[in-house]
């Protein structure tokens, strides 16, 4: 392919990108002037320069749609849904012939009369009440042109001119530059093929009302930009990556000349510029990625009968161009669902009582070094219920595991594969595809998926994205001898404890380690432990807390010693490292060491650190309001039915493990604190098979003076009971409450049996 059709291929794409974005805006302003321009000129660029180059199908597509604009321009027909269908239908086909042309180097030998006779049958009517009342003949697109090109020596004497309009450059042969003097908006200066030929000439239009400022911004627009091959950026980051890992080895050589001192920092600011520089170079704004979605929703709310508004904020955030290629199709899934199975139909939600248009919300902001790309919904939201009972049915989960989840727990399955809760399958969903794509091709970069939803109000999906792949500044760690890489982007700060402040200040509970930090205890993970790592650790030697704050989980990490920090070139893992799922990549260090770096989200999960956000903290503040009230209870699950504890008597509640649970005869206890307390297990989770590791949810009561357990499957919500009268009677009903609607029994602690007494035997045996 020649330099010249690269060239129009980019532009071509480029203008139709544009022309896209403005059709979807002009549904909603069908009189904006702009857009009409804007669009108009996308079309007539294209098919100017077809008829240099000899794409005749181009040609008569681009002439069928220019002419329906040019009638939506001059207000001789309004913008409808018809008519801004049909040009999006014009643009698909464009498209489709430009990616023939990149992949075959021909426009091949396509039907497009369909496309055309629709583009025309738009303009019939305006055309034949026009005839009557005005003489001057109007040219019709029934029959547009399929003059056949002229090739070799002829072809290279037409008159051609590049054309830069609007911000974009195009080539009109002397057949467009009629066209557009025809319009009376601009001049096309010509220039010789040879020039053409030559990368970097360039002729300007010029508007005819001589606007020179404008004029003035289109060339320095031009002269300010260079478009530049992505492969050659990836090199570029490749050889700044090795500059790096150079870099940090001499910067941690030693040498009493002064000279290499100096000339070592002078190193070290130039290689942090230009790394700077390229990364820059690297990064796009994700607006466009978001440019794609306002025709994908209005094509898919059209489809499925749906109303839906998109509104899209922080399009100026900017992410690493391979990262914003990633991300693409799991956005993608991720609108399409949120309109397939969130947004519901417009009756649907008006007899909810919500306007009968949903709101679909994309949002992208940048968040320390990571971006995150919001896809929010106000439709029904997810039912956890639903979820746990179709993941349980397609076999992707045990029936205990289900009952010892949480809900966000629950809310993580639709990412497994296979899982839909679609019941019929459709071109758009219900074939078990999608949510599991988002997940892992969003885990590939290194990023992570988050998910929040309220049945009823709507749906929150997160994608958290590093801002660039390549190099990222790091605090690398000391456990038991051996170096790790911590990424800076999830430390919140550093704790030193000496080993006489480790034994005393960090506390176990239930084989838990818990360090309490300004009032708030944090959970610690041993990173030595963790890894199993064999060579020991002397115990009269002091410790480093990393606090840590990913994905929402805070914790702890304690590690052996510390490093200076390094800004660290990420290298891909190996498959076997990466089966383990603890580590993101590996990197050369400073010292010409090897060293892996840590995935602080997968520690956390590994270790079952909960997620402790501010929406916890504060559902915690109002459990602790609410205790002051008689009426309030904690709404659980048992035996599959609801269940109301009452809150009052609520100490605490438990996840642990169900190998802790012993046996007194046949009624199971609990160590709790320093005492055993009964259990009372009306859900039958301690009579299913249980697995290795496998935990189970325990609520601790006071109940008088002694303190019971009750088992349950989940724990629901809280929430303000009413009480209910007998029928026939005044009197309160005992043992069940009205609770968010619902009549739902109440625990009562005071029936759970007391521990039985110890065979004489068995205190025999206590006694010697």
């Amino acid at each position: 392919m020649d330099e010249l059709t690269r060239e129009f291929l980019i532009e071509s794409q480029e203008g139709l990108d544009r022309m896209e974005r403005c059709l979807t805006e002009l549904e909603e302003s069908p009189q904006d002037a702009e857009l009409l321009a804007e669009i108009f000129r996308s079309v007539h660029t294209i098919k100017g320069t077809t008829g240099f180059l000899g794409y005749s199908r181009l040609e008569s597509l681009s002439h069928a749609g220019e002419n329906l604009l040019g009638m939506l321009r001059d207000g001789r027909l309004t913008a409808n849904a018809e008519i801004i269908s049909a040009l999006l239908g014009l643009l698909d086909s464009l498209r489709a012939i430009l990616a023939l042309i990149e992949s075959e180097g021909a426009e091949g030998e396509g039907d497009d009369r369909a496309v055309i006779e629709r583009l025309v049958s738009l303009q019939d009517a305006v055309l034949q009440n026009n005839s009557a009342e005005d003489p001057t003949p109007v040219k019709s697109a029934r029959k547009p042109s399929r003059k056949k090109p002229a090739s070799g020596k002829r072809a290279a004497k037409k008159t051609t001119a590049l054309v830069v309009s609007g911000g974009a450059a195009g080539i009109a042969s002397d057949e467009g530059a009629q066209s557009g003097s025809q319009t009376g908006s601009q001049i096309a200066i010509p220039v010789s093929q040879s020039a053409i030929s030559r990368p970097g000439a360039y002729a300007l239009s010029l508007n005819r009302e001589g606007n020179s400022e404008s004029t003035a911004k289109t060339l320095a627009s031009a002269d300010s930009t260079l478009r530049v091959d992505i492969d050659l950026l990836n090199r570029m980051m490749n050889l700044v990556g090795e500059l790096v890992l150079t870099r940090n080895q001499i910067l941690q050589a030693t040498s009493a000349d002064a000279g290499f001192t100096m000339l070592s920092r002078r190193l070290d600011m130039v290689t942090a510029d230009l790394r700077e520089a390229v990364m820059k170079a690297r990064m796009q704004p994700v607006s466009y990625v978001f440019s794609k979605f306002p025709r994908l929703v209005r094509d898919l709310a059209q489809q499925l009968g749906k109303r839906v508004r998109l509104e899209m904020e922080g399009q100026e955030t900017e992410l690493d161009k391979s990262l914003l290629e990633a991300i693409k199709d799991p956005l993608t899934h991720s609108v399409r669902n949120s309109i397939d199975h969130g947004i519901e139909a417009p009756e649907t939600r008006e007899a909810m009582g919500k306007p009968a248009e949903g709101v679909l919300k994309l949002r992208a902001y940048q968040d320390g070094s990571h971006v995150i790309v919001e896809v929010i919904d106000d439709g029904g939201g997810i039912r956890v219920e639903k979820v746990r009972d179709k993941a349980i049915e397609r076999k992707l989960i045990t029936t205990e595991k289900a009952a010892q989840s949480s809900e966000r727990e629950l809310l993580q399955l639709i990412f497994l594969p296979g899982f839909s809760t679609a019941s019929a399958v459709t071109n758009v969903s219900g074939r078990g595809v999608g949510m599991d794509v988002v997940r892992n091709n969003v885990e590939k970069i290194g990023g992570k998926v988050e998910i929040e939803s309220r049945a009823g109000k709507g749906t929150t999906l997160r994608l958290r994205i590093p801002l660039t792949l390549a190099i990222i500044p790091a605090l690398i760690v000391r456990s038991s001898g051996q170096s790790f890489a911590l990424p800076q982007g999830v430390l919140d700060e550093l704790v030193h404890l000496t080993a006489e402040q480790a034994k005393a200040q960090i506390e176990w509970l239930e084989n838990t380690p818990l360090y309490r930090l300004r009032g708030r205890l944090l959970p610690l993970v041993f990173l030595s432990q963790l890894l199993e790592q064999r060579k020991a650790v002397a115990d009269n030697t002091g410790r480093y807390i990393a606090v840590l704050n990913a994905d929402g989980r805070r914790y702890g990490l304690v590690v052996d010693g510390l490093a200076d920090p390094e800004e660290i070139v990420v290298k891909p893992l190996s498959p076997v490292l990466k089966q383990i799922g603890l580590f993101s990549g590996a990197t050369v260090m400073g010292n010409g060491e090897m060293a892996l770096i840590l995935d602080p989200g997968a520690v956390a999960l590994r270790a079952s650190i909960a997620i402790s956000g501010e929406e916890e903290e504060e559902q915690a503040e109002d459990v602790v309001t609410l205790q002051k009230s008689d009426n309030e209870f904690l709404l659980v699950e048992t035996a599959a039915q609801r269940a109301a504890v009452p809150l009052g008597e609520v100490i605490r509640i438990e996840r642990i493990p169900r190998s802790s649970v012993e046996r007194i005869g046949h009624m199971p206890v609990l160590r709790f604190t320093d005492e055993l307390i009964p259990l009372e297990d009306a859900s039958g989770v301690l009579h299913r098979p249980s697995e290795d590791g496998s935990q189970m949810t325990v609520v601790v009561c006071r109940d008088g003076d002694r303190h019971v357990g009750v088992v349950v499957s989940h724990v629901l919500d809280v929430a303000a009971g009413a009480p209910l009268v007998e029928a026939g009677t005044s009197a309160v009903a005992a043992g069940v409450t009205l609770l968010k609607e619902r009549v739902t029994g109440v625990v009562d602690l005071s029936r759970i049996p007391p521990l039985p007494a110890p065979e004489p035997e068995e205190m025999m045996e206590v006694v010697v």
